[in-house]
């Protein structure tokens, strides 16, 4: 029963557990390599965690859609795909992660919310349309949609380092 069910649903708790484990060890890693903080904050590593869970389920839902709406890799559709994800789902990934960690970090009030919205969206924005518009060209037109998730987790790994880096240097 049970390995019914994780092979039925590989691929969601692929993308549920990739982007939450790597969010969370990003994090990890900024803290200990880049702020040498001691004693690590693990509020902030379980909120990185639970935030990460929450964008793995939007990008499992939104890359189904997408492969579903647009299913042949010819250029023009590559580039469809990158522009609606750019334009859609970068947004709503880059408004999860800063309202999601900023809640899960104790900030819930709406002035907090809004002045971590206000202070990191479009930094944080710019450089995800910066980093991920050729990133995902690569990954839409070459790599097949059960292994897109691994692909962009080595990317994204990197990428999750420096949000974590700028949003917990500008609270």
């Amino acid at each position: 029963m049970i390995r019914t069910f994780i092979h039925r649903h590989r691929l969601f708790l692929l993308n549920l557990t990739s982007a939450s484990g790597l969010l969370a060890s990003s994090d990890f890693c900024v803290q200990v390599f880049y702020e040498k903080k001691k004693p690590i904050d693990d509020k902030r590593i379980l909120a990185a965690l639970t935030t990460g869970a929450v964008m793995g389920v939007e990008g499992h839902v939104w890359y189904s859609f997408l492969d579903r709406a647009i299913s042949q890799s010819t250029w023009r559709n590559v580039f469809k795909k990158v522009l609606l994800d750019q334009m859609i789902a970068a947004p709503v990934y880059t408004l999860t992660y800063i309202i999601g960690t900023s809640i899960l970090e104790g900030r819930r009030s709406s002035r907090e919310l809004i002045n971590d919205t206000h202070t990191n969206f479009f930094p944080l924005y710019i450089a995800d349309c910066l980093i991920f518009s050729p990133i995902q060209i690569l990954n839409f037109k070459y790599i097949p949609s059960f292994y897109r998730v691994p692909f962009l987790s080595l990317i994204a790994f990197i990428f999750d380092a420096f949000i974590s880096a700028y949003k917990h240097e500008h609270d």
